[in-house]
């Protein structure tokens, strides 16, 4: 009986612990939405990223940091937190439009290099649902054709459009899951990572020289990372330039497991 008493203590003081813990989170996020309100945007952000760096994540969250982020005109910043906020809803229309916004004041903006029609289009669709989501319909696309075929086996039903039906399901559910092993690919290797000083020096090695240094970068670029050394990053643009600049000046956009709120 004392044992039994022990316990329900125990998750007593979990749950109340747990209650308090998601009260101090909200509390700092109400606070930080009070910032906004006053437009004290420098004491929102401090309340927003010591909400991220315990872990927290939310697209709200990531939206109203880029806000003030964008209205301090710290533009990196922004944008970074713009593109982590659509790494968790990438069809969320605000983050997207918010984040065109802050693409035009980039200065060393460039653009994508134009490719096949059908390859933009799916690109297009690869970026606008998160790996879950293609698995999660995969899977789906699979139970409902399995379901089919168990039912029309157990109830013999000889028709030709069901036996189309389930062989077009199971075509279906083969192609998202290949292109959730593509998009599963491309979020493991690739390392990305956003400028967030206000103008950068790109070197063609991993030292402080000025006869090494090749061109200058601005806030806001997006660019992949291919190797590291020390407190060095060699970088990637999708124009093909490269070079190493000092890892201080970025802020990666790699995926970290997180709560969410």
């Amino acid at each position: 009986m004392q044992n039994y008493k022990s316990k329900i203590f125990l998750l007593f003081l979990i749950s109340f612990a747990t209650a308090q813990i998601v009260s101090d989170r909200d509390s700092l996020y109400t606070a930080g939405n009070e910032g906004m309100l006053r437009e004290d945007f420098t004491s929102a952000i401090q309340i927003y990223e010591s909400l991220l760096a315990q872990g927290n994540e939310h697209i709200d969250l990531y939206y109203n940091l880029g806000n003030a982020y964008y209205r301090i005109n710290q533009l990196g910043n922004a944008i970074w937190a713009f593109e982590k906020g659509l790494q968790l809803a990438p069809r969320d229309k605000d983050l997207k439009f918010n984040l065109s916004l802050a693409n035009t004041r980039v200065r060393d903006r460039i653009k994508m290099p134009e490719t096949i029609i059908f390859l933009e289009q799916y690109r297009a669709v690869k970026q606008s649902a998160t790996l879950m989501d293609i698995i999660l319909l995969g899977a789906t696309l699979l139970m409902i054709g399995t379901f089919i075929y168990f039912l029309k086996k157990y109830n013999r039903w000889q028709s030709l459009w069901l036996s189309r039906l389930i062989i077009a399901l199971l075509v279906f559910s083969l192609l998202v899951h290949l292109i959730a092993l593509d998009k599963y690919f491309e979020v493991s290797d690739k390392r990305q990572a956003i400028i967030v000083q206000s103008e950068v020096e790109v070197y063609s090695a991993p030292f402080d020289r000025k006869e090494t240094i090749l061109f200058r970068l601005h806030e806001g670029v997006k660019a992949e990372i291919t190797q590291d050394q020390d407190f060095w990053l060699e970088i990637e643009l999708i124009d093909g330039k490269k070079g190493w600049i000092k890892s201080q000046y970025v802020r990666s956009l790699e995926n970290e497991k997180s709560d969410y709120f």
